[in-house]
């Protein structure tokens, strides 16, 4: 059994990502359904990261503010680099990212509860470590661990910008203008989710830790 990041997928995301995969082998328009697919998957990583958790906590209005700061640079950076990445690419050249989208792609089924993920694998000291600092906050013992939290929701950050969207662009022709603006707004996207972290986190109570980190409770499973 592998530990991996399992990013419970809803009907957008599943119809999108299935919409791709079957774009390409038959020979359809395979750029545009990769482009929704990856605005799909920006969609629910921002909901399930940043917009939900924010519900669960009684935040100041400069929280918030950071909040929606990187909702919205990570949304936007997302949103044009995408197309200008993506939008000339053909079918045959999609051929590796399809491989990587068929690997990800955890349909629903008897081995995950009938809920279909989009998952990628990750070394078991980041998978045990998430699991103390998901154990603590559940025992009510957040703020003194919150060091941890933090740490571990900046790998989770990490985990995620590289291997489910950088990844996919290493395997693409890119210019280097192009590239320079992926550079920077994936580093920009980094930096204000991290931020959300050192900004957010910290300042919360107890209570609500345990709320925020029980909202990931599932988030690292392993899959066979």
């Amino acid at each position: 059994m592998q530990n991996v990041v399992a990013i419970p997928a809803n009907p957008a995301l599943v119809n999108s990502t299935e919409d791709f995969l079957r774009a390409v082998s038959r020979n359809g328009d395979g750029a545009t359904a990769f482009i929704t697919m990856v605005d799909r998957l920006t969609d629910r990583m921002l909901g399930l990261f940043l917009q939900e958790p924010a519900q669960l906590a009684d935040l100041s209005n400069t929280q918030r503010k950071v909040i929606d700061f990187a909702v919205s640079t990570a949304s936007k950076a997302s949103h044009m680099l995408t197309r200008q990445i993506y939008k000339k690419v053909s079918n045959a050249e999609f051929a590796p990212i399809v491989r990587n989208v068929e690997a990800m792609y955890w349909q629903a089924g008897d081995d995950n509860g009938q809920q279909a993920y989009i998952s990628i694998p990750v070394d078991e000291r980041f998978a045990n470590d998430f699991r103390r600092a998901a154990e603590a906050c559940e025992a009510g013992r957040g703020q003194s661990e919150v060091a941890l939290v933090a740490q571990v929701m900046d790998q989770l950050t990490n985990e995620i910008l590289d291997n489910i969207f950088v990844a996919q662009t290493r395997l693409v022709k890119v210019g280097f203008v192009t590239q320079k603006a992926l550079n920077m707004g994936v580093e920009g996207s980094r930096k204000a989710l991290q931020a959300v972290n050192a900004k957010v986190l910290r300042g919360l109570s107890n209570d609500e830790l345990q709320r925020f980190m029980g909202h990931y409770a599932e988030i690292i499973r392993q899959r066979g």
